[in-house]
């Protein structure tokens, strides 16, 4: 697919399906995903949480309206001091 392709064809959720529920394979796939993507230097300062129990949801939303009921979160980070 051609990149034009893709911009064309995306779209912007504004609501999950709270009754369905990532598996464990598609997050495992999700995450190698982000730790075999090409980082500057091949440093890899990010750090990927995942938020599933009700009580990190609730953290998450106290902090922001846009999880839009989803059951599973990725917080991504980075650790300043792993990047020079």
């Amino acid at each position: 697919m051609e990149f034009n392709e893709v911009i064309a064809s995306r779209y912007s959720c504004k609501k999950y399906d709270t009754d369905k529920v990532i598996s464990e394979q598609q997050l495992e796939a999700i995450l190698q995903a982000g730790r075999l993507a090409p980082t500057a230097k091949n440093n890899q300062a990010q750090r990927i949480y995942v938020a599933q129990s009700p009580e990190a949801l609730a953290a998450i939303d106290k902090h922001t309206p846009c999880r839009y009921g989803a059951t599973t979160v990725l917080v991504v980070c980075w650790d300043k001091n792993g990047v020079f």
